[in-house]
């Protein structure tokens, strides 16, 4: 079965110096910093399901 996952909105408070580094990582890869913030976190999540922290997904 296939799910189709809805988008939702997410607000952090993060250092500006983290930001400002985490804008140029996304500028360097040519993505928003929205995309880019998705990207590392969906390596970790996956990473910390290889190590057995987490669950895997079931919706995948």
């Amino acid at each position: 079965m296939i799910y189709d996952m809805a988008k939702v909105t997410v607000t952090l408070y993060m250092d500006e110096e983290d930001k400002e580094a985490l804008q140029q990582l996304a500028d360097a890869e040519e993505r928003s910093l929205s995309q880019m913030a998705v990207l590392i976190l969906k390596r970790a999540i996956k990473q910390a399901q290889e190590e057995g922290k987490i669950l895997p997904s079931q919706s995948k």
